[in-house]
């Protein structure tokens, strides 16, 4: 039996504010896709099916949603990166999981991790990264899994948090596998990561949501749906909403007027 596919979505997006007060972290764009429909397209070859736990913006799920993907709604308050698996047990039976977090964008080969066998109860995909490390003062996990039944039967229903709850003892118990991605792993949680992950999934140009509107001059920009650029605007490197800007030099949020409005 094949392994079963999970994408974890029902963060809050809240380090994407203001631009996720009103719609889900995994609607925002990479290019010409979704968050969501990126997670989606980077584990579908390789499992069997997938389920996707959401917290609110339910309708926006079921609408974007592929008829076979299996939701499971977590309500108004999320039930953490592990909570979420344990409420999913009974559709992942039996079966090995391959979990994907929705933000997570890989640009580079996955199936030499996902298929490379389960050497170690959990698998993690990992980057160098010395300066914000998860493990060994080395690695920073770039939010790709393998995990077999046996590690799902460890999560308690009181378990919240994988890397917390779970892997830090795992870790400690030899349990792990932590497996360098030989790729460039980005996580799209930020206005200055999201930014960055369009500009290299489109060859630095600027990406335009349907409903966005652009008179002036957007370079190496991302203008989200409902923003409008006027004709006396020119951004460089930013994320443009419709009320508010992301401007990367500052590093910085400006709230704007509503006759922005596209």
């Amino acid at each position: 039996m094949g392994p079963c596919g999970v994408i974890l979505a029902a963060g809050r997006g809240t380090r994407l504010a203001p631009f996720s007060d009103h719609r889900p972290k995994p609607s925002f764009p990479v290019g010409s896709q979704t968050l969501l429909h990126r997670a989606l397209g980077t584990i579908a070859p390789f499992v069997e099916d997938i389920a996707i736990n959401v917290s609110g913006h339910s309708d926006w799920f079921r609408k974007h949603l592929p008829p076979d993907v299996r939701m499971f709604e977590e309500g108004s308050e999320p039930l953490g990166t592990a909570g979420g698996l344990n409420n999913m047990r009974d559709w992942i039976g039996d079966r090995d999981v391959v979990v994907l977090n929705a933000d997570s964008v890989l640009f580079g080969d996955v199936a030499s991790f996902i298929q490379g066998g389960q050497h170690a109860a959990t698998r993690l995909l990992v980057a160098l990264d010395r300066t914000s490390p998860d493990f060994d003062g080395l690695w920073r996990f770039v939010g790709l899994s393998t995990m077999n039944r046996a590690t799902i039967e460890r999560i308690e229903p009181e378990t919240e948090d994988l890397y917390r709850d779970l892997w830090k003892q795992q870790l400690a118990d030899g349990d792990v596998d932590l497996v360098p991605f030989g790729g460039l792993a980005i996580d799209a949680g930020t206005p200055a990561d999201l930014l960055a992950a369009n500009l290299i999934e489109n060859g630095g140009e600027s990406v335009v949501e349907d409903g966005a509107t652009v008179e002036g001059s957007a370079a190496q920009c991302v203008v989200l749906a409902g923003a409008r650029v006027r004709a006396d605007e020119h951004h460089r490197l930013c994320i443009v909403g419709d009320s508010a800007i992301f401007d990367l030099a500052s590093d910085s949020i400006e709230r704007v007027d509503a006759d922005r409005r596209g």
